[in-house]
């Protein structure tokens, strides 16, 4: 494992790299809201966005959706969390992790802690490695998830257009009840 001080160099380093503006990437965030919102999120809920960045998550709910409900960002490079560890503490309505999974050494780990936390369900986003280098796409990315392997995980999944390529990215959602 890495060390604190190492951890939060990643973090920083991570947090400079350039990012395309939002309205070229709100695809993800607009296929992310419209699954919780089939899954039933409402304005008592909460969400929690784990690798939340620049929470554009909840900027997407909130300006294009309306939705007035509690949401928690965790990001490593802005709150230090160190994402590979991290667990919910409590139960949480919903989660999300979007372009995150990619991210971990053993993403499973995380879902399987989302699926014992999440009261109602989450949602996560990832390049589709079967249309574009995963690997290639950012030097932080370690693990490519097909759909297969996520459906194997019991994560229903779609493909979407979200990085200029057709189907090259793969919306997934885990509920506790049947919603598509």
């Amino acid at each position: 494992m890495i060390s604190r001080i190492q951890h939060r160099k990643e973090c920083e380093g991570y947090a400079r790299l350039d990012r395309r503006p939002y309205h070229e990437r709100k695809s993800r965030y607009q296929v992310a809201c419209d699954r919780l919102l089939r899954g039933g999120l409402c304005e008592r809920d909460i969400v929690v966005d784990i690798g939340a960045g620049y929470t554009e998550l909840d900027f997407c709910l909130r300006t294009e959706h309306g939705w007035r409900g509690r949401y928690v960002p965790i990001d490593g490079w802005v709150d230090g969390t160190d994402i590979e560890k991290w667990a919910p503490e409590f139960d949480f309505h919903w989660f999300a992790a979007l372009e995150l999974l990619e991210h971990l050494h053993d993403p499973k780990r995380l879902v399987e802690e989302l699926k014992a936390r999440a009261e109602f369900g989450f949602v996560i986003t990832t390049p589709n490695p079967d249309v574009v280098d995963v690997l290639a796409m950012d030097p932080t990315h370690i693990t490519p998830l097909s759909r297969d392997l996520l459906e194997s995980w019991g994560i229903y999944t779609t493909l979407h257009n979200f990085y200029g390529t057709h189907e090259d990215g793969i919306a997934g959602m885990w509920t506790r009840r049947d919603v598509r």
